[in-house]
């Protein structure tokens, strides 16, 4: 089997997590394997089947739902890793926490958070974001609360990749810290890095870029180093994500009927091109003149996709390996540590993300234009957007309204967070009952500290963002029904 050059393989000195974990190790465990066992006994996991991929999870029982996009990619980046002799294990448990910060009712949710979550916010009124710029926030923070300004790294914005890692590193509370509080699910350096950079850090269409990530950057680094644990296993993983993502858009372009059978078979055709094999391309045309589509169809053309993009990327990444192998050893970089802590001063003629990537012979622009926006621009696909944005912004204007209205654990949680009253951590708040932590809420309310205002926004966003599609339709149904 092919295997990469050892100095491409994550270094075990490297590896740490925020809170020193005394357990050890069985020798036939590694710490990433840990970390997908971690993930996978989540309660952000199990949600993850009952939010919307593309279409509204329970609208059909076929369409894909962000449990199995979330195993494919799983699948198909440990076949990846396997392939060019990386850690499967590593590139396993940053896809299967990848997406743990989707919203209900897939992006269109998410975006309808992030334009809450900024300043100049003409969404919610009332909220502490509402019409006002930056500057005017920063200036009553400083004001109000001089000497706690680490509360803006949690302020502003909302992306599904950064809330990946704000679970995992905050928000799943199975275990403690000496004190008693809450870390989360405390993961690796290199499996929240991965789960954060799978997609963009910004939106392309926001002047705002989301920040609340910053609070967590000293989880993300290197061993005693201030550089930040990258690894080639995070970028398998995001194409992963794509290949995936091709995968599934074309099966609910059959399904939902929204493009010929000839068109997305020449769209495919066009899309692979000289990456197609000779039997493949005899496949599409088999597959092309057929009359109507079957399941047998839509099997064989996800084969034909995910096939050809797994062994593109595979062969192309080799040859990318073994030129950074020679460029290296004639810069007598010998160990992986010094690989990984010293890239960017390197001065490498491949950048890091520019190592495992797809060959010319593919055009992913033919793709998402053709197929990838049909189905998003289908009507049942835009309707389902629409609706799902407005649940979602009547679901903040209520519990921004009367905050009374969420659950005990984001207010245990925000009172805590905050240090408005003697909680040390949770498990205190719960000691004293839940109705005289509300009372103190309420108290709060009467009139909040900014500070207070936007971490209460934060936890409300967190809230929602948790939420299955169908959680958030029946909390909309006993709010407004």
């Amino acid at each position: 089997m092919y295997k990469v050059a050892d100095i491409f393989t994550v270094p075990e000195e490297l590896i740490k997590r925020n809170y020193d974990d005394s357990n050890p190790l069985p020798n036939y465990r590694s710490e990433f394997m840990r970390d997908r066992d971690r993930i996978m006994y989540a309660t952000a996991f199990r949600r993850l089947a009952g939010k919307t991929q593309i279409y509204t999870v329970g609208t059909d029982d076929h369409k894909k739902n962000r449990l199995t996009h979330t195993l494919e990619v799983a699948q198909i980046a440990r076949t990846i890793a396997t392939a060019l002799g990386l850690n499967p294990d590593l590139s396993e448990a940053i896809a299967l926490a990848h997406d743990f910060g989707h919203t209900p009712f897939g992006h269109a949710g998410e975006e309808m958070l992030h334009n809450i979550m900024i300043p100049h916010s003409s969404v919610i009124k009332g909220s502490p974001f509402y019409q006002k710029k930056e500057s005017e926030i920063k200036k009553r923070f400083k004001r109000e609360n001089p000497d706690e300004t680490d509360y803006l790294d949690h302020a502003f914005g909302f992306k599904h990749n950064l809330q990946s890692v704000r679970v995992a590193a905050l928000l799943e509370d199975s275990y403690r810290g000496q004190n008693g509080e809450n870390i989360g699910l405390n993961l690796t350096n290199f499996t929240l890095y991965g789960m954060m950079i799978h997609s963009s850090l910004k939106y392309d269409w926001s002047d705002q870029p989301p920040n609340f990530q910053n609070f967590f950057k000293e989880q993300m680094v290197l061993r005693n180093s201030d550089v930040l644990a990258w690894s080639f296993e995070a970028y398998i993983v995001s194409l992963a994500d794509d290949i995936a993502q091709w995968h599934h858009d074309l099966e609910d372009a059959l399904r939902e009927g929204v493009l010929p059978i000839e068109k997305i078979c020449s769209t495919v055709s066009k899309s692979l091109n000289e990456a197609l094999s000779e039997a493949d391309k005899q496949s599409l045309a088999t597959v092309q003149e057929a009359t109507s589509m079957d399941r047998r169809h839509i099997a064989q053309l996800s084969h034909i996709v995910v096939n050809t993009l797994v062994n593109d990327l595979v062969e192309n990444s080799r040859k990318n390996f073994a030129a950074l192998d020679n460029e290296l050893k004639s810069k007598k970089i010998c160990t992986s540590k010094e690989f990984f802590s010293s890239f960017d001063d390197l001065k490498l003629s491949l950048k890091k993300e520019d190592i495992i990537v797809f060959s010319d012979k593919i055009n992913k622009t033919l793709f998402k234009e053709t197929i990838k926006a049909s189905i998003h621009h289908s009507r049942n696909v835009e309707r389902m957007n629409e609706k799902g944005k407005y649940i979602i912004r009547k679901l903040f204007e209520a519990y921004r309204a009367h905050p009374q209205q969420l659950p005990d654990g984001p207010i245990l949680h925000l009172l805590v967070d905050t240090g408005a009253v003697k909680y040390q951590n949770v498990d205190d708040a719960k000691k004293d009952g839940i109705g005289e932590a509300r009372v103190a809420f309420d108290k709060i309310l009467d009139n909040p500290p900014v500070y207070f205002e936007c971490m209460l926004m934060r936890r409300i966003c967190d809230h929602i963002a948790s939420m299955t599609d169908h959680y958030a339709i029946e909390e909309y149904n006993n709010l407004y029904g």
